[in-house]
C-alpha cells in the first residue's frame, strides 16, 4: 500500500507511460548506471515527476516512489502477475514457453501455484506425473536471488526439487563463462540450472 494518496487513474496513466518507456529501453536487462540515468530524467519529467509531485510532496520523494513501486513490480507485470500487468505493452514470454524452452517439450505447468517471490510455479513431465518439479525464473542479474530462494526454501521443508531458470536477451546475452558458472553452482547446491532467450 502506498503511503502516497496519488489518484488511480493518475498512478495507472503515470505507470502505462512508464512501462512504454521501459520496454522501449530493454528495461530488464539495462545496466544499473543507465537506469540511474533515466531515473534522474523520470523525476524532472513533466509527464512523469511533474504529474507525481502534487501528491508525493517533495521532489527527493519521487526517484524511491518509481523505484519502490512501479519498477518492483515491471517483471512480474511482463508476466502477467499483479495489477499492473494489464499497463504492460509488451509482455514477457510466457512461463509455458520458458519451460518449453529450457527443458523441451512435454512439461505441464500448473499455473494455479503461481508463487510471486520469486515467480515459481509447479511442473511435471506428461510421461512422469508423479515427479513434481518447482521451476522458477529470472533476468541473469538476479541468478544469486533465485539460488537463495531455491534452498531457502528446501531448508524449510519443501521436498520439490528445484529448476532455476535464468533470462537474457538478443540485446544482451549471458556469457558462456556466466552460463557455464550458473551450473557450477547450482550442481553445488543440487539445483538444476536452466537458460533461455526471451524473444
Amino acid at each position: 500500500m502506498s503511503k502516497y494518496a496519488i489518484p488511480t487513474d493518475l498512478e495507472e496513466e503515470v505507470v502505462r507511460l512508464l512501462y512504454k518507456r521501459m520496454a522501449d529501453l530493454n528495461w530488464i536487462y539495462l545496466p544499473d548506471a543507465d537506469r540511474t540515468r533515466h531515473y534522474v530524467e523520470w523525476t524532472s519529467d513533466p509527464a512523469v515527476g511533474g504529474r507525481l509531485l502534487p501528491f508525493i510532496g517533495k521532489t527527493e520523494n519521487i526517484r524511491p516512489w518509481l523505484k519502490d513501486r512501479p519498477m518492483k513490480e515491471y517483471v512480474r507485470a511482463t508476466y502477467g502477475v499483479g495489477k499492473w500487468a494489464p499497463l504492460v505493452t509488451e509482455p514477457s514470454t510466457p512461463v509455458s514457453e520458458l519451460v518449453v524452452r529450457a527443458l523441451g517439450p512435454g512439461w505441464e505447468v500448473d499455473l494455479e501455484t503461481l508463487a510471486i517471490k520469486p515467480l515459481c510455479v509447479k511442473i511435471r513431465h506428461e510421461d512422469d506425473e508423479e515427479t513434481e518439479q518447482r521451476f522458477a525464473w529470472a533476468p541473469m542479474r538476479d541468478f544469486k536471488h533465485l539460488a537463495w530462494a531455491a534452498i531457502a526454501a528446501q531448508a524449510g521443508g519443501d521436498a520439490l526439487p528445484w529448476v532455476i531458470c535464468t533470462v537474457d536477451s538478443f540485446v544482451r546475452k549471458i556469457t558462456p563463462e556466466q552460463k557455464a558458472t550458473n551450473q557450477r553452482i547450482a550442481h553445488r547446491l543440487g539445483l538444476t540450472s536452466a537458460h533461455v532467450t526471451d524473444g
